[in-house]
């Protein structure tokens, strides 16, 4: 699908419906079923991560702060960034989680507050992408110059790499999970490439 704008970062609202943000302070509101945009919203600044919950889009604008807006883009509440330049965002029941681009991820309260935070060292993780959560509140990030997918526990104290380029990765970029049916999507970003894993809980 062509659209008029570059897509930057997407989030689903619906099975038939998706919000992508764009380079030109735009989201787009796309029907996939149809191939139609439905509605345009304008934005106050540069769009950067965006993520759908509870009727309302949480969207990251110009990297400093969150708008939290309804579908028709009218803005309820404004959350700053909890730190510097932030890029990603996703939001699941209670929390919100942002990344940087570089070793630092974020997990706050919806109004904002921090609750835990995760400074990796340079060897460990180097350059954070995208980030998307699990029923349980764990966080799974892609690194795109260690060619890995890591997650860090709900408690923000343990983290593991779950996939490597043994897996397939190589220069990983995009990652959703499916929390109804436990698969994680994760693309590449150059070769076109995108792989589904079944995340296996331990009993």
């Amino acid at each position: 699908m062509s659209l008029s704008y570059t897509p930057y970062y997407i989030t689903e609202i619906d099975s038939n419906t998706v919000a992508v943000s764009c380079n030109d302070s735009t989201i787009l509101i796309i029907n996939i079923s149809t191939r139609s945009i439905t509605s345009t919203i304008n934005t106050s600044g540069h769009c950067w991560g965006i993520s759908y919950n509870d009727n309302n889009l949480y969207v990251v604008i110009d990297r400093s702060i969150i708008h939290v807006m309804d579908l028709t883009g009218k803005v309820i509440r404004t959350i700053p960034a909890p730190s510097g330049p932030i890029y990603d965002i996703t939001v699941d029941r209670d929390r919100l989680v942002c990344i940087d681009y570089t070793t630092s991820i974020y997990c706050c309260s919806l109004d904002g507050t921090l609750i835990w935070y995760v400074k990796f060292k340079k060897d460990e993780i180097q350059d954070l992408r995208r980030v998307t959560t699990d029923d349980e509140g764990n966080v799974y990030v892609t690194d795109y110059e260690k060619d890995t997918v890591v997650v860090v526990f709900d408690d923000g104290n343990h983290y593991r790499e779950l996939l490597t380029e043994s897996d397939g990765l190589d220069e990983p970029w995009g990652i959703y999970l499916d929390k109804k049916e436990n698969i994680l999507l994760v693309s590449n970003l150059y070769d076109g490439k995108a792989f589904l894993f079944e995340v296996r809980k331990k009993p």
